[in-house]
């Protein structure tokens, strides 16, 4: 037997020290020439040289620098021998879809000079373009800023059939400006494409062009094969910027508006996309699922991919996009400052720090998701199956921290657990059209009143598509919300929802546990029906009218829900909404069959305050988290620090199982360091490269 290991011990090391054998480094150098040797003395001058050289088991590396191609790997490697594509540790190495363009300009006027760009200059010219290769002639899918353009006006909506934005990006000394899509709207940071002649307008202000370095996008994508289905590809080190992507408007069925970002793999699987920053693209950085309609009839499945200790900024729309992804990994990025076109309303529901569509088995853990501008920081869409977000920082995101969307499932279909969700502009958690999940100590906190907003959990009905119910909230801390829950009267499309061994830190006569009637759309309620439904289900416990109604709910149409627009009798009501205490929130639920909350406790004077800078969250607990007792789940191991949880009911509330009564300090973010918007990280923060 000892034999027979030994024999297998020293087949596997000269199996691997083969492999080392076998495999090759080709080096890319700026200095370099693609018909030299591709070693480290005669480098090849670009990456696609050197991924036109690599089999299974190589590596391209490439030299710090600037490279201005469309990088496409035109085959996979092998289990076991991943081709990398490394970028010099310690080193700036871009991968750019622009060029640097000095033209012959001529003065326009009031601060504008206009040229027109050589055809030779946009070298991305793949057939999958539909539109064009050229991203100033590529219109845009869906207008920017809330303002309604062509596509619109085409989609039935109010819209001007002139109003056209193009996939094209002027920078100017690194700058993004920024597109109008009327020439007399130029004025100093802008730019406008003239489609009829081709010209590119640019206003530099009071300044003489020849005293900017100015770059246009050349490249619609950065890096991403032309061939479907690769796999076992590592991407690693890298700096990619600019490029024209389009807004993936109904990309399932529309092949021009592809879901393609800069950084893209084509429906493969295996990939490791790892420790590279990717900034200012048009609209997103990372597709990592189906592009289009085409993938299932390929019979691809993008699985087992993952996107990990990335630096995902700035983008037009969104950060990581994915379409039914099997087994896809996110975690340990920062993804920050995301939609800075303001993509918001009809049909522009592809944004957020992670959006992802039909996610299953997916995990997203330990990222930093804060500062996308009217968005989510993570969007599920069109079912979630069995995903799970875990040990995330969802902080000051411009809508929810967490966004689930159109999915019905039976309870505990997708797990959230030990999340920090706080500050989120409208709500830390909404939902609609959506059910199945479960929240399990996270912490929800700081959601500040507004008009229709403000809850730290929100869910209703806005379609007959699916059903909003089946979700669970158990050992969660909420505090300083200006509502807990606004969900909707579990009949119709509403139904059973499951809560507690929650800390709720508010008062018993506070009443921020709220019912709508928006169960179905229309609601089958009018405010009388709802009202009166309420009473009933209270019984003795019916306070006087006036004090369950509340403050109004007002329904204004929800640009985020696209077109499902209330009726009269929704907007504006009063009494379409029940403020209800923790008593009579309990009440209430008894009398639908379901004993919710009635292990969770009020605690008014626990506080919580967040430093940003140092990331320092500090909770002042003014309750003994021990005698509180837990919902157990198995599936539920690790706490935010990956501490374990107990599973014999005596669990901590929230996400940190050291919290103790009195003050708490705790650093909730140790990874990659929190930029500043339009700052690049130092090199060395990919110098160890594992």
């Amino acid at each position: 037997m000892v034999a027979k290991n030994r024999f297998l011990f020293l087949t596997i090391v000269i199996g691997l020290i083969s492999l080392q054998i076998q495999a090759t480094t080709y080096y890319v150098s700026v200095s370099g020439n693609d018909q030299f040797q591709g070693t480290k003395q005669h480098p090849y001058r670009t990456i696609n040289r050197g991924a036109a050289m690599a089999m299974p088991g190589d590596t391209v590396f490439v030299m710090e620098g600037v490279y201005r191609e469309r990088v496409a790997p035109p085959r996979s490697g092998q289990l076991g021998k991943p081709i990398l594509f490394l970028g010099e540790p310690g080193k700036n190495v871009y991968i750019k879809g622009s060029e640097v363009w000095e033209p012959e300009w001529e003065k326009a006027g009031n601060g504008s000079w206009y040229a027109v760009p050589e055809d030779y200059l946009f070298t991305d010219r793949s057939p999958e373009y539909i539109d064009s290769y050229n991203p100033f002639k590529a219109e845009l899918a869906s207008t920017p800023y809330e303002r309604q353009g062509k596509y619109e006006k085409e989609r039935g909506w109010e819209g001007d059939t002139t109003l056209v934005y193009s996939c094209g990006q002027v920078i100017v000394d690194d700058e993004l400006f920024i597109e109008v899509p009327f020439k007399d709207e130029l004025k100093s940071g802008t730019w406008h494409y003239e489609e009829e002649t081709g010209r590119i307008y640019v206003n530099f202000g009071e300044s003489d062009p020849g005293s900017h370095i100015v770059e246009i996008t050349t490249r619609r994508r950065i890096f991403a094969p032309y061939v479907r289905g690769l796999g076992y590809i590592t991407v690693e080190g890298f700096i990619m910027e600019y490029a024209g992507t389009n807004y993936p408007t109904n990309f399932w069925m529309e092949d021009r508006w592809a879901q393609k970002g800069a950084m893209g793999i084509e429906a493969g699987h295996h990939w490791v996309i790892r420790k590279n920053v990717i900034r200012r693209i048009k609209t997103f950085a990372i597709d990592c699922g189906y592009v289009d309609q085409h993938g299932r009839a390929q019979g691809l499945i993008p699985h087992d991919n993952i996107i990990e200790d990335n630096y995902i900024l700035e983008n037009g729309c969104a950060g990581i996009m994915s379409s039914a992804s099997v087994d896809l990994i996110i975690r340990g990025n920062v993804v920050m400052y995301n939609n800075t076109l303001g993509f918001l309303g009809m049909k522009r529901w592809e944004q957020a720090g992670i959006k992802c569509h039909d996610m299953k088995n997916g995990l997203i853990e330990g990222n930093y998701i804060a500062h996308n501008y009217l968005t989510a920081g993570i969007w599920f869409d069109a079912m979630f199956p069995d995903a799970r977000i875990t040990r995330n920082v969802l902080a000051f995101n411009g809508r929810s921290g967490i966004f689930l969307e159109m999915s019905d499932y039976d309870f505990d279909r997708c797990f959230i657990d030990n999340n920090v969700i706080i500050g989120n502009a409208t709500s830390q958690v909404y939902m609609h059209d959506a059910s199945g999940a479960t929240f399990m100590h996270n912490i929800l906190a700081f959601s500040q009143k507004q008009p229709e907003y403000g809850q730290a959990v929100f869910l209703r009905q806005t379609d007959s598509r699916t059903r909003t119910y089946h979700h669970s909230f158990y050992n969660n801390l909420f505090i300083d919300n200006s509502s807990i829950y606004n969900i909707n009267y579990p009949s119709h499309r509403g139904g059973p929802q499951k809560m507690d061994y929650n800390v709720y830190a508010t008062g018993e006569k506070d009443r921020l546990f709220c019912i709508s009637k928006l169960t179905d759309r229309p609601s089958p309620y009018t405010d009388d029906e709802f009202m009166s439904l309420i009473k009933k289900d209270l019984g003795k416990m019916a306070p006087p009218e006036n004090k369950m109604a509340g403050s109004h709910l007002v329904e204004v149409p929800d640009k985020m829900c696209g077109n499902h627009r209330q009726s009269e009798e929704e907007i504006n009501s009063p009494r379409g909404l029940a403020h209800l205490t923790l008593a009579e929130w309990r009440a209430f639920w008894k009398s639908h069959e379901l004993a919710n909350d009635s292990n969770s406790i009020l605690s008014r004077q626990t506080k919580i305050s967040y430093n940003p800078d140092t990331h320092e969250l500090i909770l002042d607990v003014a309750f003994d988290p021990a005698a509180v007792g837990s919902q157990n789940h198995k599936f539920v191991d690790n706490d935010f620090f990956r501490n374990k949880v107990p599973q014999n009911g005596k669990a901590l509330p929230g996400p940190f199982q050291q919290l103790r009564k009195g003050r708490n300090s705790f650093i909730v973010w140790d990874g990659l360091k929190i930029l500043e918007q339009g700052k690049l990280p130092d090199p060395s923060v990919f110098q160890h490269i594992n």
